[in-house]
């Protein structure tokens, strides 16, 4: 937050706040950027170990039919590629 500028300081003085203040609000700026970013991808991990194993409980319970899905899709896709 800016400070109550004095009528005393002089230009290089008054620049040099400026610097100062500058640094400190990029550096509040970088960590809250930095924290968002890491609970997103906290977020982000939770979601995909959730979504792996609700794979793997469907195909414990389906083989059979997570064979035959696998099987048209690789089908499906040599007949895209052909």
């Amino acid at each position: 937050m800016a400070t109550a500028k004095k009528s005393t300081e002089t230009p290089q003085e008054q620049l040099e706040e400026a610097y100062h203040l500058a640094g400190q609000a990029t550096s509040d700026a970088v960590g809250a950027m930095k924290e968002q970013a890491k609970d997103k991808l906290e977020a982000g991990t939770e979601s995909i170990q959730q979504a792996t194993q609700s794979t793997e409980n469907m195909v414990k319970k389906h083989p059979l039919l997570s064979v035959g899905c696998a099987f048209l899709a690789g089908w499906a896709v040599s007949k895209l590629i052909k």
